[in-house]
């Protein structure tokens, strides 16, 4: 493993014993939210044809910690995130691009204030955890197709058709985010920011060294370094 990587998973491990530390300290002055599970929904994915549903559950014996397990579909346009897509034509753009997918992300999540103001856990907090995602996207264009040459061999012939691409990403984040009551009643926002590293596998049907969408980190095919940042409106459910 490079030293530059290695060094990334190091900080990944050691991040989660810094802040039980910080949740340690705060835990006895806390007080039990009556209301321990809430529901999420994360509205700013669906630009990219991607629906986030979140469900946080606190945890009983520790009444500033939880624990949220996001779940992600994908379904229809893929849009243009992050501008122009990287074409094998300029005078033929891709057309027609469509995104299936799934996700999943766990996250602990800790809250620094130990009051809570309302009967679920609000305030501000610090969450981490990993994430996985697969797409299935197709597009309309020219692209490199394999074919079955004159002696049998395999050739690569440009070809205006449909086409494909799997990507299977994974990887981590860090979050700082508030959590604040809409009052009245159990309706809240769930504001965050934070940094992030991902890894990402793609295969085509088209001849390509890397992905046809990687070209920002708002695109289905990005890796490296990235910064989750959005807002969430939830419910207390109960």
């Amino acid at each position: 493993m490079p030293a530059t990587r290695a060094g990334h998973h190091c900080q990944w491990l050691l991040l989660p014993a810094l802040l039980l530390g910080i949740a340690g300290g705060a835990q006895g002055q806390s007080a039990p939210p009556t209301r321990t599970l809430l529901l999420k929904a994360v509205p700013q994915y669906v630009v990219v044809s991607g629906y986030w549903l979140e469900a946080e559950q606190s945890w009983k014996q520790h009444p500033n910690q939880s624990f949220a397990v996001t779940a992600q579909a994908y379904a229809g346009p893929a849009g243009n995130p992050n501008g122009n897509i990287l074409i094998d034509n300029p005078f033929s753009p891709d057309q027609n691009r469509q995104v299936r997918g799934a996700g999943l992300q766990v996250h602990h999540r800790l809250y620094l204030d130990p009051a809570f103001s309302t009967d679920y856990p609000s305030g501000w907090y610090v969450s981490y955890g990993p994430q996985f995602q697969h797409f299935a996207l197709s597009y309309d264009g020219l692209g490199w197709e394999e074919v079955e040459g004159p002696n049998g061999a395999p050739v690569y012939e440009l070809r205006n058709g449909r086409h494909t691409e799997t990507i299977n990403r994974y990887g981590g984040s860090v979050q700082l985010g508030y959590q604040a009551p809409l009052p009245p009643g159990p309706v809240f926002l769930d504001l965050y920011v934070g940094f992030g590293w991902r890894e990402s596998q793609s295969r085509g049907d088209s001849w390509k060294t890397s992905s046809r969408y990687s070209s920002g980190s708002s695109n289905y095919g990005h890796e490296g370094f990235y910064f989750p940042a959005g807002i969430k409106i939830g419910v207390a459910l109960r």
